[in-house]
């Protein structure tokens, strides 16, 4: 009876082994089909930039009256549903936008349309085309090895906030200036942040973010300026979302 269940403990140690080796080589695999799409992108991504303008400082020296040609190749080379890239300073976000026609294709499908665990960044599908909505979201995952959005996280230490007041967003036709003024973390139910892609009232938008920021730069905002919303989990709390607001700004 002792070696039946002996053998019985074996087979179950045995099985219990198979299984975590079989996760560890789905993560390493996932990991690197990552670092491969990185490595396709690299060649499209936008040139480095005067790193971390402030709003008030002289604007980009690049001539804007030509299209931005990486997102016009991305979009024939990998996927018509790319819109944007978006650069963070001092991060690791630097990535293509895609926006595609629901909110869950892209969250484990990458830019070339294969099955990956940290998905692409990508538009709210609810959002208007080339960001022309009072607030368009942009989602990500917020991956363990500090990939995709992961880095949004960093907006709510002080002094990362205070230093690093804008990001770049590059469309085909012009690119925009993302000054950012906000960090919260919120309920992935907030019936304001995340279903006021058109808001009625932008006003009682702009004071809602100010009362619930754990972080706020008073940039002035008007009632006809264009919000980007860039929304990750906390991995956390399952229904806890990080949330980094900026205002949409054409470079000229």
């Amino acid at each position: 009876m002792r070696a039946f269940a002996f053998r019985g403990l074996l087979v179950i140690i045995v099985a219990a082994a198979a299984v975590c080796v079989y996760q560890l080589l789905a993560i390493r695999d996932n990991y690197v089909h990552a670092d491969e799409i990185d490595n396709l992108l690299a060649p499209y991504a936008p040139p480095i930039e005067t790193a971390n303008r402030k709003p008030w400082e002289e604007p980009h020296l690049n001539n804007q009256s030509a299209p931005n040609p990486f997102v016009v190749s991305l979009k024939r080379d990998f996927n018509e549903d790319v819109t944007a890239w978006i650069r963070v300073p001092n991060s690791r976000i630097d990535y293509p936008v895609v926006h595609g026609a629901d909110n869950s294709y892209y969250l484990n499908h990458d830019i070339q349309k294969q099955k990956a665990v940290g998905g692409s960044l990508f538009v709210d599908s609810r959002n208007s085309k080339g960001f022309a909505d009072f607030n368009t979201i942009i989602y990500g995952h917020n991956m363990k090895d500090g990939s995709m959005f992961s880095d949004l996280r960093n907006f709510s230490d002080f002094g990362y906030f205070s230093n690093n007041a804008l990001a770049s967003l590059y469309l085909s036709e012009t690119t925009y200036d993302l000054e950012i003024f906000a960090y919260i973390e919120i309920k992935e139910s907030d019936s304001v942040i995340y279903s006021r892609v058109s808001a009625a009232d932008p006003e009682e938008f702009i004071e809602y973010v100010r009362s619930k920021a754990s972080r706020y730069r008073d940039i002035s905002l008007a009632e006809n300026d264009k919000i980007v919303t860039l929304s990750t989990c906390t991995n956390d709390l399952a229904d806890a979302r990080i949330v980094v607001l900026a205002r949409l700004k054409p470079v000229v």
